[in-house]
């Protein structure tokens, strides 16, 4: 056996994961919203190959062949190969194999370059663990039976692929590379290369339709030096050709992806929220031809969305395959600066496009192309579809709920048991992130101030108390019970960890200074649940489920705010003998496991039920005779309870503009 398989581990298996950096990191960072994942990328461009012409199809799988000499074992014999669809174990490496038809997913997703793209193809051995893991991901949400299954599968995925490649969730957090510019104002019928010049302008932000627009061109210049030169250099302009065309095709796909065209825009939130409720739904618009369009968006492909897709895609291919044959008549010369700088290009990090290239054939077989895609929605200024808002960012809110027990020991005796019951009532302010990727996130943080109130308990046995004046030294009388009704304050928090709870106190200034780029990919692990897949939440169609020990932690301050506690100390039968106890007591409290329904949310409003298993200790404090006579021992108590409570939130940022 390999060794380094035994310390490899099934990501699925894992779940992944790392730790929340900080509340004030975490609301720097904008939401990353990716586009069709890999296994709808990838669908999309295998249809599109297996749909060229006979003659076509032969030129490019002769320039994939020159091309895979040069990339090795891990680039597949074939545009579209089965080892790019694994059925292997995980670790069995052999058999995996990265394709053409994977390109597309691969780039922006997963590489920030074209350079970038090849040497991961070729050299990254994580880039085969992505292509097993999205094999993966493929066959579960083909057996997900529900919306709620899908949900779940979906946010697995991203974990997943976050184990295999560590900078997954940070690339596409940088810029708006991946979306549309939206449409210009319906009174200036805007055309096809109206909106072309305006979104190729350097001082238009980075956008999807720019990126394609100038990758496909360079593509196209590519493969026609590629039929030009001698036999010794095709090799590297066929690779150089197909990394273009799968950084293009990437972007291209990316345009039919509903959640995209929904022309996404303002801040973090209401551009995640939008684009995945529009990616869930799907939006109707028009192409560029004036032909009725509706596509749904990220992991919601539907076949009828993939055979669309591909039509354009293939015909794209088509496109570079005729250059590569010589049968467009464009520019023989070596390649400008313009393009060197395109092909250098960092479309993580750029802000803007470089000037296109001045190549009138290779903008108008562009431009052909982008006649059958979606006209985007309207600007903030314009018509335009209702926004949406995730979950997530700082919010104020309100709780209420009863909790029902059992508590025992504690009062004068360790064999006692009662019914323990309790209201509360409060406030909290915190970051939700529970939009920050899916729905299925975990990333709470906040900081709960309440007001706690109790009845009576009374005993339901006692073998063991001290004499009073019913059987067994049971309290069963309002007048004299085992603990008496009382008001407190409770400080609770919430916030995720990375292996212990807290541990971020101490792990967040270290992130920040010592790798910000760690710290950015821990965020988006940590709000899906952690180090260990045991605190993930699960989603099922009856709601959330999660495991939670140490997520959340309550300190209730009986006796040090108000009233003094007071406990009936009855040593004997006799009334004479009965004494008064003053203590306080800090209660420390631990929800264990917790279920939320499906919940509410509008805009900037979420309202949520929660039940919550869990436990908590009370430890008397500053315990003494109320006559000052002397110290007194009432023990520790501790309760197991089923908390019902009512979380509402409002968010901050209530402007969908």
């Amino acid at each position: 056996m390999n060794p380094s398989k035994q310390f490899d581990p099934d990501p699925f298996s894992l779940a992944a994961g790392a730790a929340v950096v900080a509340a004030a990191l975490v609301t720097l960072l904008p939401a990353p919203a990716l586009a069709w994942i890999w296994p709808e990328h990838r669908d999309i461009a295998a249809a599109a190959v297996n749909d060229l012409p006979a003659g076509e199809r032969k030129t490019l799988d002769a320039m994939w062949g020159d091309a895979q000499k040069i990339g090795g074992k891990q680039v597949c014999t074939k545009l579209v190969d089965p080892g790019s669809q694994p059925t292997t174990r995980y670790g069995d490496w052999d058999g995996v194999c990265v394709d053409f038809a994977s390109f597309p997913a691969l780039a922006a997703d997963h590489s920030c370059s074209a350079d970038e793209l090849w040497a991961d193809v070729s050299k990254e051995q994580w880039a085969v663990k992505v292509v097993w893991v999205a094999a993966r991901t493929k066959e579960r949400l083909a057996k997900s039976e529900s919306p709620a299954q899908h949900e779940d599968v979906w946010s697995l995925s991203h974990l997943a692929m976050q184990y295999v490649d560590p900078r997954y969730l940070t690339r596409a957090e940088g810029n708006n590379a991946h979306f549309l510019v939206p449409r210009g104002p319906v009174e200036k019928r805007e055309t096809l290369d109206g909106y072309l010049d305006r979104v190729l302008l350097p001082t238009t932000e980075i956008n999807a339709t720019g990126l394609y627009t100038e990758y496909h061109m360079l593509a196209l210049r590519l493969a026609a030096l590629y039929h030009a030169a001698p036999a010794a250099e095709k090799g590297e302009l066929a690779r150089r050709s197909l990394v273009a065309e799968g950084v293009a095709l990437h972007f291209l796909e990316d345009s039919f992806s509903s959640g995209h065209y929904a022309a996404i825009w303002g801040g973090p939130a209401w551009a995640k929220g939008t684009h995945d409720y529009y990616s869930t739904i799907g939006l109707t618009t028009m192409t560029w031809r004036g032909d009725l369009f509706a596509s749904h968006g990220d992991a919601n492909m539907t076949e009828q969305d993939m055979k669309v897709a591909a039509v354009t895609v293939k015909r794209s291919l088509a496109q570079m395959a005729s250059a590569a044959e010589g049968r467009m008549p464009l520019a023989s010369r070596e390649l400008s600066p313009a393009e060197k700088e395109i092909e250098k290009l960092d479309f993580c990090k750029a802000e803007f496009l470089p000037a296109p290239p001045a190549d009138l054939v290779a903008r108008s077989a562009t431009t052909m192309i982008l006649q059958d895609t979606p006209v985007p929605a309207g600007g903030k200024d314009e018509i335009h579809p209702p926004r949406a808002r995730a979950d997530m960012g700082p919010f104020i809110g309100a709780i209420s709920g009863y909790s029902l027990g059992t508590a025992l020991g504690g009062y004068d005796s360790w064999s006692n048991a009662r019914i323990r019951s309790e209201f509360e009532i409060g406030a909290r302010v915190g970051l939700g992130l529970e939009g920050l990727l899916t729905r299925s996130m975990d990333g709470q943080i906040w900081l709960q101030a309440e007001l706690v109130s109790g009845p009576v308990q009374l005993d339901l046995g006692c073998s063991t108390c001290t004499p009073y004046p019913l059987a067994s030294g049971k309290r069963t009388d309002p007048a004299v019970p085992r603990v008496n009704s009382r008001t407190a304050l409770k400080l609770s928090l919430r916030m995720p960890f990375y292996v212990v709870p807290f541990d971020l106190l101490i792990l967040a200034p270290v992130l920040m200074f010592a790798d910000p780029q760690a710290a950015t990919s821990v965020v988006f692990a940590s709000a899906a649940g952690g180090l260990l897949p045991f605190e993930r939440k699960w989603e099922t169609d009856l709601g959330t489920f999660q495991f939670m020990a140490g997520r959340e932690v309550g300190f209730t301050l009986w006796g040090f705010t108000g009233h003094t506690n007071q406990f009936i100390y009855t040593p004997t039968t006799s009334s004479a003998d009965v004494k008064l106890i003053n203590y306080d007591s800090l209660e420390l409290d631990f929800p264990v496991f917790e279920y939320i329904p499906p919940r509410v949310f509008a805009t900037t409003l979420s309202l949520a039920a929660q039940f919550q298993l869990g436990f908590n200790v009370e430890i008397p404090m500053n315990v003494a005779y109320n006559d000052g006579s002397g110290s007194f021992s009432l023990g520790p108590s501790w309760n197991i309870y089923l908390r019902f409570r009512l979380d509402a939130r409002k968010y901050f940022g209530g402007s969908a503009d």
